[in-house]
């Protein structure tokens, strides 16, 4: 396994051609991991997937606080084929910002797909098989269209953050 805590500087480094796909002239999107933070410690209980996120969150410099707890997706699984469907079919596709529907080909949509495949097998690469995941609430710095997904592996959690913006 990679070292989970080089995790965020790598997915930044392989987002980058999926981002280039994703941009269009009027929106930028951003793909990044939060901090990984490492579950040795942590006491699972009552709403202990709201505490991790908020252990992500307090291990940077967002001082963002987790308000709304956050319920596990049924499949553990479930963020590889939300991320996967944002940039092929979702907000994060440009042709579901524009009017155009062929704003991106075919080819453009697979690679996209290809791209966000490659992304989550790196993060499960450094950290491990996600145990649990869900959506989580967070800072989204101006993003018109954003989702946080906290992932939860046998000993790290982070949140994967993909977004646009103006």
């Amino acid at each position: 396994m990679l070292n989970p805590l080089d995790a965020p500087d790598a997915v930044s480094a392989a987002a980058e051609p999926l981002e280039d796909l994703l941009d269009d002239c009027n929106h930028m999107p951003s793909i990044y991991l939060f901090h990984v933070v490492p579950l040795a410690g942590m006491t699972p209980g009552h709403d202990w997937m709201k505490g991790l996120a908020q252990a992500v969150y307090d291990a940077g410099a967002s001082g963002h606080q987790v308000r709304t707890s956050v319920d596990p997706f049924e499949s553990p699984q479930a963020w590889r084929d939300i991320f996967r469907r944002q940039v092929t079919e979702g907000f994060m596709q440009p042709a579901q910002r524009y009017s155009d529907p062929n704003l991106r080909t075919p080819v453009e949509i697979r690679q996209a797909g290809e791209l966000a495949d490659g992304v989550v097998d790196l993060i499960e690469a450094h950290l491990g098989p996600v145990r649990s995941s869900g959506d989580v609430s967070g800072p989204h710095a101006g993003d018109i269209g954003w989702r946080n997904l906290l992932l939860v592996t046998s000993d790290w959690a982070t949140i994967l953050h993909f977004g646009i913006c103006d």
